[in-house]
């Protein structure tokens, strides 16, 4: 079974991470002057600023939506479509939102999720 693209983005990069971490060397100038320690906390919390974004808010939004891991996992996975996405929808289903009222086959599900 092939597997998804996005999962082994995701190995690289840690990979990537982890190998950096390994072979970490203190930051130099000219191979003489060699940056103090405090100056590399800044530089890493400045990087790491806006690196841990996105995975904070991930950790937030799983912790603070209510049911169970699988729960959650399923209801911050799931799109959201609204009419501003119909026009990615399949043809078939553009039918379905024209706007003469009055007609079941009219009517258009719009679901709304936490993120």
């Amino acid at each position: 079974m092939p597997r998804d693209p996005r999962e082994e983005l995701g190995n690289v990069a840690g990979g990537i991470f982890i190998f950096h971490l390994v072979n970490y060397k203190p930051l130099t100038y000219n191979n003489t002057y060699v940056y103090p320690w405090w100056g590399e906390v800044i530089g890493w919390c400045l990087a790491l600023s806006s690196m841990l974004c996105i995975p904070v808010s991930i950790l937030y939004k799983l912790v603070s939506a209510k049911g169970t891991f699988k729960e959650r996992w399923a209801h911050l996975t799931t799109p959201v479509w609204g009419h501003h996405h119909l026009e990615y929808m399949a043809p078939d289903l553009r039918a379905l939102t024209s706007n003469a009222p009055g007609t079941e086959e009219n009517k258009v599900i719009i679901f709304e999720s936490v993120m």
